[in-house]
């Protein structure tokens, strides 16, 4: 059995190490050729030594053979793309079609990689022929459900997310991406359905935490919401978002002492907050009975200019007319009355109207 035949029969048996010394011993004795850099770059790769492999692939480039059917070129693409630079790893995959290869292997991973280049229209088209070429397995629905969830179609992405699902049902990433995609299409019973799944096969982390609460509050479980955001808070969030969610879902408890505490550390993080969280400030001191302390918190709100203008209005009004400032409190509806009419107000002013009376 001559070097070459012992190389074969390495390779069929995986043994690649091995033939690799083979490969390295005829390029010291007999010098370099194009299969023998061809073979050398492919066995680097597959044992993972993607520098050396490129190199040698380079050298097998530089000898100025045709590539036939893109073998080469879809080699150069394999190990950039496992190195992390997508952007040869496209360059190698577009080079090797213009070779003529045209396989649904080929537009799969030249999919999957405009999709890591964020082009996910182009991703979406490749992906797409692969499928039509004859590909239908997990990572292929997968690889469109996540291109189409990016596109901002959940619709689309939860079809194929299930079609992967029919392959491998076991599987985190997979019940993630269903979970948001459902999350996004408003349908939180089965956003949270799936998020489970996740955790209970293994996902432990801020993100799905996170996720599962932001749907409780949604559906107005705000006892659970506040289970799942602690939980996020012991993996190590501790950010802006976080205290505002805690401390509204305590508000909507009635646990007003405790909201506020979370509130308030949330406006320290993020002083420029546009108003909100000093409107939510004012709205549980008011419940706690601080009128004086929740209108100073309502008027900064005003002053940063809160989008709910009428409601932090209405908010000091109601304070006013805890201190028993009636008229102050009526001028303030019948302002808000003029600029955005209820029944709900005119009612408050009745009744403001008539207790000015009896005084």
């Amino acid at each position: 059995m001559d070097k070459r035949e012992m190389f074969e029969d390495l390779i069929n048996k995986k043994e690649y190490q091995k033939a690799l010394e083979i490969l390295l011993e005829i390029e010291k004795t007999e010098g370099g050729n194009y299969w023998l850099y061809c073979n050398i770059g492919w066995i680097l790769g597959r044992i993972g030594n993607r520098d050396e492999a490129l190199n040698y692939l380079k050298k097998a480039e530089g000898m100025g053979e045709v590539d036939e059917n893109g073998w080469l070129s879809c080699e150069f693409s394999w190990n950039y793309s496992e190195l992390g630079d997508y952007k040869l790893a496209e360059y190698y995959l577009k080079t090797a079609k213009k070779f003529g290869r045209d396989d649904s292997w080929m537009n799969f991973v030249l999919g999957w990689n405009l999709g890591k280049l964020e082009k996910y229209e182009e991703g979406l088209y490749y992906l797409k022929k692969s499928e039509e070429l004859g590909r239908s397995d997990f990572w292929l629905n997968f690889e469109i459900g996540f291109m189409y969830e990016n596109l901002e179609n959940f619709k689309e992405a939860i079809n194929y997310y299930k079609i992967a699902k029919a392959y491998k049902e076991n599987d985190i990433e997979l019940y993630s991406h269903l979970g948001y995609c459902y999350e996004k299409i408003d349908e939180l019973e089965d956003a949270i359905e799936n998020f489970f799944k996740a955790e209970n096969l293994g996902r432990d982390d801020i993100w799905l935490f996170s996720q599962i609460a932001w749907c409780y509050d949604r559906i107005s479980k705000h006892d659970l919401a506040i289970i799942y955001l602690l939980k996020a808070k012991t993996k190590g969030r501790d950010d802006f978002w976080l205290n505002c969610e805690l401390g509204l879902n305590f508000g909507k408890l009635k646990n007003y002492s405790k909201a506020l505490e979370f509130l308030k550390k949330a406006s320290e993080i993020d002083e420029d907050s546009e108003g909100w969280v000093e409107s939510e400030i004012g709205w549980n001191l008011g419940r706690l009975g601080h009128h004086e302390e929740a209108i100073k918190y309502l008027k900064i709100s005003i002053e940063k200019k809160y989008h709910n203008l009428t409601w932090v209005k209405e908010e000091i009004a109601w304070n006013l007319a805890k201190l028993e400032r009636y008229q102050e409190a009526m001028d303030i509806y019948r302002e808000t009355n003029k600029e955005n009419p209820s029944e709900e107000t005119k009612k408050n002013i009745e009744i403001l109207e008539n207790i000015l009376k009896l005084k």
